[in-house]
């Protein structure tokens, strides 16, 4: 599986912003203290079709996205569908009403780090201060989903332990829209049609118009129910 190819850099800021509030920092803090007694989170074992019986799971990254945003939750609640979101932080402290939304809607939101830089490039220190600062605002919405994905899905080993450190599961992709490129509605929809139960599907609500994923879900969710497959959250980003 490949990776999408790394956004531009500018667009993110390496580290927590210093703009944080005063209550997001401490946050931030009751939530190092408190993860960081937690025991690394052990390898999900592949589970068998029988525990996703006919269930693809849909995922979102890069939220919340403003309209977009708006636009795949119709879309999901009126195909019954639940989905995973894994949002920044920056967007989620920007974008509250629509962060409590997803919530309310009954997906999970996973945690995407603060700034959505590639974790790889940081040291240990930045790569902390990126997960705990989102998990410390997830926490504050009430989000409770113990997983991560790393931005681009670019990791190696001291990336996988930090995320391990915080208590959280590694959640990848095995079905790439490749919708982050707008490579046509049609060229989306193919993608979504190949899915299979199991299969973990990466789509995009943030960075940039989604309107090509809003309409390919629209034409693809109905056409996948029809085979009987059904859409929840993803094992491990079911909470405990």
């Amino acid at each position: 599986m490949t990776a999408p190819p790394l956004r531009p850099k500018e667009t993110y800021a390496i580290i927590c912003p210093v703009k944080i509030s005063h209550f997001l920092i401490a946050a931030t803090a009751a939530a190092i203290t408190s993860l960081s007694l937690t025991a690394p989170a052990a390898a999900q074992t592949a589970e068998s079709a029988d525990d996703w019986g006919d269930t693809i799971f849909l995922t979102f990254d890069d939220g919340p996205g403003g309209s977009n945003t708006d636009r795949i939750l119709e879309v999901l609640d009126d195909n019954d569908a639940q989905a995973t979101f894994f949002a920044i932080g920056e967007n989620m402290q920007n974008d509250p009403l629509r962060t409590r939304q997803v919530l309310a809607n009954g997906h999970a939101m996973g945690n995407h780090t603060w700034s959505h830089p590639d974790l790889t490039e940081l040291t240990r220190l930045e790569v902390d201060q990126e997960i705990y600062s989102a998990a410390a605002l997830l926490t504050a919405f009430g989000a409770e989903a113990p997983c991560f994905r790393p931005p681009y899905g670019a990791t190696n080993a001291e990336v996988d332990e930090a995320i391990a450190d915080a208590g959280l599961k590694k959640q990848m992709w095995n079905v790439d829209t490749r919708d982050w490129s707008r490579p046509g509605v049609d060229a989306i929809v193919d993608e979504l049609l190949g899915a299979t139960p199991g299969d973990v599907v990466l789509m995009h609500d943030g960075g940039g118009n989604r309107s090509q994923t809003v309409e390919a879900l629209e034409i693809a969710l109905p056409k996948l129910a029809e085979k009987g497959y059904d859409f929840g959250i993803t094992p491990k980003c079911t909470p405990a």
